[in-house]
C-alpha cells in the first residue's frame, strides 16, 4: 500500500506549498489516475514515491517503508518504477542496451541474466533489435519506450508514469496504454498522471488535484460528473466526450441529461447528446 500522511512541500521556505496537508491511500494494486491543470502538484506527488523528494512535513510510506529512512531508498526504487514526463531525464546510457541494463548492473544482477531482461524489456516495447543504437538517435517516442523498458526491466510493484504517451503516435500510444492495462491485469498498481480524459477512464480511481490538495476522488463516473459541474474547468468537448463514450462501453451509468446547460458547458452538452444518439433534455 502506498500511504501518504498529512503531507506537504514546498520548494524553498520562501515559496507557497505545492503540496499541502496531502493525504490518501492506493492499496496494492490498484490502477489510479491522477488529473489536474499545470502546477497543481501532479509531478511533485509523483516523485514523492520513490524518495526522489522527501516531504517538507507529513510521512510517505510505500509497502510499508517510509521514504524519511535512507535505508530504504534502495529497496524503495526497486519497488516503485518511475517513468518521467521527460525521458531524457532518465537515460544514462551510451548505448540502449547499456541504458536499460542500468539499474541491474547497479544490483550486481549476473551479466547473462542482464542481456536476457534487457532483450526481453526491449521485446515488450517492440523495440527489439535496437540493442545497441545510440539514444541521441531516437525519436521522441522512441526514447519515452526504452525509458519505459528500463523501469520494466527492474520487474517493479508499482509503477508511476508521468504523462506516459507525450511524444507518441497514435501507435505507440495504443501500444503503451495496452501495456499498462496488461501490467495492471498482471497485478501491478499503477500510478498515472495524465491530461487525457479518455486514458484516465481505463482507470479504478482517479484523483483530482487543484494547488496542492485532492478536491476529487473516485470511480470514473462519478469524477466525470464532478468535471462536469464545475465551470472552473476548462475542458474540451472532444476530451470530454472522449471520456464519456468510453464510461458507457465500460458499463458506467453516465447520463446525458445531468449535464448542466449553461453556456460554459452548453457545446459539450451538443457533442454529448450527438453521440450518444438520444435527444437533449435539459
Amino acid at each position: 500500500m502506498i500511504e501518504f500522511k498529512e503531507v506537504s512541500y514546498q520548494y524553498g521556505e520562501r515559496r507557497p506549498p505545492v503540496l499541502e496537508r496531502l493525504s490518501l491511500r492506493i492499496p496494492d494494486g490498484q490502477y489510479v489516475v491522477i488529473i489536474g491543470p499545470n502546477g497543481c502538484g501532479k509531478t511533485t506527488l509523483s516523485k514523492h514515491l520513490n524518495a526522489l523528494l522527501i516531504p517538507s512535513r507529513g510521512e510517505v510510506s510505500v509497502d510499508g517503508l517510509n521514504t524519511r529512512d535512507p535505508s530504504g531508498h534502495r529497496e524503495l526504487r526497486r519497488r516503485v518504477g518511475m517513468v518521467f514526463q521527460n525521458p531524457d531525464h532518465q537515460i544514462v546510457g551510451m548505448t540502449v542496451a547499456e541504458d536499460i541494463a542500468f539499474g541491474l548492473e547497479n544490483l550486481a544482477v549476473p551479466p547473462g541474466e542482464i542481456a536476457i531482461r534487457v532483450r526481453d524489456a526491449l521485446a515488450r516495447v517492440e523495440m527489439a533489435g535496437c540493442e545497441q543504437r545510440a539514444p541521441f538517435t531516437l525519436s521522441g517516442g522512441e526514447k519515452r519506450l526504452v525509458s519505459l523498458a528500463g523501469v520494466l526491466v527492474m520487474n517493479p510493484r508499482w509503477l508511476v508514469l508521468d504523462e506516459p504517451t507525450a511524444y507518441l503516435d497514435a501507435a505507440g500510444r495504443r501500444l503503451v496504454l495496452a501495456m499498462i492495462a496488461s501490467l495492471h491485469r498482471e497485478g501491478m498498481g499503477i500510478v498515472h498522471i495524465t491530461h487525457d480524459l479518455g486514458e484516465a477512464a481505463d482507470a479504478e480511481r482517479i484523483l483530482v488535484l487543484e494547488r496542492g490538495r485532492v478536491i476529487m476522488d473516485g470511480p470514473p463516473g462519478d469524477v466525470c460528473a464532478f468535471l462536469m459541474s464545475e465551470t472552473q474547468w476548462e475542458i474540451e468537448a472532444p476530451a470530454m466526450a472522449a471520456l464519456m463514450a468510453k464510461l458507457r462501453r465500460s458499463g458506467w451509468d453516465v447520463p446525458v441529461n445531468v449535464i448542466s446547460l449553461e453556456a460554459a458547458h452548453r457545446e459539450i452538452h451538443d457533442y454529448l447528446v450527438k453521440i450518444a444518439g438520444r435527444g437533449a433534455s435539459s
